[in-house]
């Protein structure tokens, strides 16, 4: 059977297309020109096409003479990318594969997309759980572009009778991500998102001066970790992914024919607490534990208990086996994925 991944050098897609290739699948990977984490896939001897994801030429070409499709390819709200370039990537090709699923004389046993739980709008001050019927209300343009794109897909499924599935991932970590986290410049990233480009903020409005002046002072220590609580004491919940479990997860809806036509949350095991997970990386890396309290909270969650009873998902990988990877990682022992 023969497979197309788009983002095959992403986080995903090369663990994703080795374990394909181990249960006899040939891979197709799509890569953008000039990609320089392109040779992860190339190592692993797929067959690579380049184009920019954007190409929808290039694009429906690539859909032909497949069996099935996984769209992992992605563009996260980061650096200098646009509304339109989002768009693009996450929605248009979303459309050009479908339409080179249609064209092409093989017919398509299955198309994967890659979503995310974003779509629910996680960047809530109250604890929350969601679930596949919750409200999807983004509040954001990414999660906005892969809304549509799962609505094209169901689309193309009562239109065509494409055998589509949708999965709705969390924050996903590669061994090599995990023992940088929770820094404070990594928790600051999402206090300046909420105020740039004019946006209105997505969380914690009223605290934002407030916020800012605090995470200041926690930017004087820049190798710490930080285990953040609400005012009340409350300790923020981190809702994280690892790869493996995403591989497992999204062979499960692939070879299922009972996830035809559905959505699943695949997010990780139970979300730890911030302070918690600061305190494993501080005692794996040596960095110092920073206690950090600010005037919101933020917990949102997503059940997977759809996935696990239709599908038998079981996500293995709690965050302390995240770190115990990382650690080996980084003393260069062998590990079960391939880093970022």
């Amino acid at each position: 059977m023969k497979a197309l991944i788009t983002g095959i050098s992403g986080r995903v897609g090369p663990n994703l297309a080795r374990e394909m290739m181990q249960r006899g699948y040939e891979i197709r990977g799509l890569v953008m020109p000039n990609d320089p984490q392109a040779d992860k896939a190339r190592r692993l001897g797929v067959e690579l096409m380049e184009a920019d994801i954007a190409d929808a030429e290039r694009v429906r070409a690539a859909a032909a003479g497949v069996d099935v499709i996984l769209h992992q390819a992605a563009q996260i709200p980061q650096g200098a990318s646009s509304s339109e370039r989002m768009l693009d990537v996450n929605t248009r090709a979303t459309m050009s594969l479908l339409e080179g699923a249609l064209a092409s004389r093989r017919p398509l046993k299955r198309f994967v997309l890659a979503s995310t739980y974003q779509t629910y709008n996680p960047f809530v001050t109250s604890p929350v759980t969601f679930t596949e019927d919750s409200p999807q209300a983004p509040i954001d343009i990414y999660a906005l572009t892969k809304l549509l794109s799962e609505d094209i897909c169901r689309t193309y499924m009562r239109e065509y009778g494409l055998p589509v599935t949708i999965l709705r991932y969390s924050s996903i970590k590669a061994a090599n991500e995990v023992l940088g986290m929770l820094k404070p410049a990594w928790l600051n990233y999402f206090i300046d998102m909420t105020l740039s480009k004019n946006r209105i903020p997505w969380f914690g409005a009223e605290h934002i001066a407030e916020t800012k002046a605090i995470m200041s002072r926690a930017l004087e220590t820049p190798d710490a970790v930080c285990g953040v609580a609400d005012a009340q004491g409350k300790p923020w919940r981190l809702v994280v992914q690892d790869v493996r479990d995403t591989v497992a997860g999204t062979m499960l809806a692939l070879e299922s024919e009972a996830a035809i036509g559905e959505a699943f949350n695949m997010t990780g095991p139970p979300s730890i607490s911030y302070p918690s997970a600061a305190r494993m990386l501080a005692e794996a890396t040596g960095r110092p534990y920073l206690s950090v309290t600010l005037p919101f909270y933020r917990g949102a969650d997503a059940s997977t208990e759809k996935a696990r009873q239709m599908l038998g998902y079981q996500p293995q990988h709690s965050f302390d086996k995240m770190v115990a990877t990382a650690l080996a990682y980084e003393r260069g022992e062998p590990i079960d994925q391939i880093p970022y």
